[in-house]
């Protein structure tokens, strides 16, 4: 990984979430971009000596050396940029950074207010996973800082399963995680035994990380069944697809759980989008195959 992205609106739960970004970056070798987003839609309105393009340039360079400031208070070697850009969507002005820098991961925190306006809130971090080119680490409001020694990948066992698999442990290959495989299926679905084997074949083939488990679980309600999973053991991060609708799997299983768990967890929240691995090929699981413990 050779970049990653942290936006901020400089609250306090912003920087916790930088913790994560920063450690990652640490971990990889890899540069970091901060970034922040802000919007002037009233300052046209007063009279003023200088023209718009003049004030808004001064307010890119004002936040830009914010970003600085706050960067330069960590005793780190990571190389850095910053960035500044305006726009009156949080959403579209985080995707435009992300199409100019093209990083391979975005790093937000789920809550906090920035002193012009909200800024990373729940709503703004729902439609990154949804419409995010890269995958997306939401850091809660209340998590605690540590590591990912153990990872929850809840899955509903396809193939592009195992392509974000491939990903992800390449993400946390630098902390050499457990990283468990979690798939809840409701009691009408009488295959669940047989498919988990199938898909155990199918990780086996392309994944040679050996610190892979399984688990499965049946129950008619997949959000009480995962959170009571994750409550009943400690994890550090888990890790979900976000689908496209289309098959009777994805009604069952990944309805809207990838959001509703943004909500209802201190623990953070890797998403990866199905639109971002077609962009992706067989080299990335062919990278993950050299990766042994």
């Amino acid at each position: 990984m050779k970049k990653i992205l942290f936006t901020t609106d400089f609250s306090a739960n912003a920087t916790r979430a930088f913790y994560f970004a920063l450690n990652m970056a640490e971990k990889h070798q890899a540069e970091l971009i901060l970034a922040h987003v802000f919007d002037i839609p009233n300052v046209w309105n007063y009279p003023i000596e200088y023209n718009p393009s003049e004030m808004k340039q001064g307010m890119i360079n004002d936040w830009k050396h914010k970003l600085k400031e706050f960067f330069e208070n960590y005793d780190t070697k990571v190389k850095a940029k910053f960035e500044a850009v305006e726009h009156p969507s949080v959403l579209k002005g985080i995707l435009s950074i992300i199409e100019a820098h093209k990083p391979q991961l975005l790093v937000v925190g789920t809550r906090g207010k920035s002193i012009i306006k909200e800024v990373i809130l729940g709503s703004t971090t729902k439609a990154l996973v949804k419409h995010s080119p890269v995958p997306v680490m939401a850091i809660p409001e209340y998590t605690n800082r540590k590591d990912f020694g153990k990872v929850l990948y809840a899955s509903d066992l396809r193939e592009d399963d195992v392509q974000a698999l491939s990903k992800l442990v390449q993400l946390v290959a630098p902390y050499q995680p457990e990283i468990q495989i979690l798939h809840i299926h409701p009691a009408s679905e009488y295959k669940g035994i047989e498919k988990i084997a199938w898909f155990k074949e199918l990780v086996k083939e392309h994944i040679a990380y050996k610190r892979i488990s399984f688990e499965v679980l049946q129950s008619d309600d997949n959000f009480a069944a995962l959170h009571n999973h994750m409550a009943w053991n400690k994890f550090d991060l888990l890790v979900m697809l976000e689908k496209k609708r289309g098959g009777i799997i994805d009604k069952l299983f990944h309805d809207d759980l990838v959001k509703k768990m943004e909500f209802h967890t201190r623990i953070p929240l890797l998403s990866y989008n199905e639109n971002f691995l077609p962009a992706t090929d067989d080299k990335d699981i062919k990278k993950s195959d050299t990766i042994e413990n």
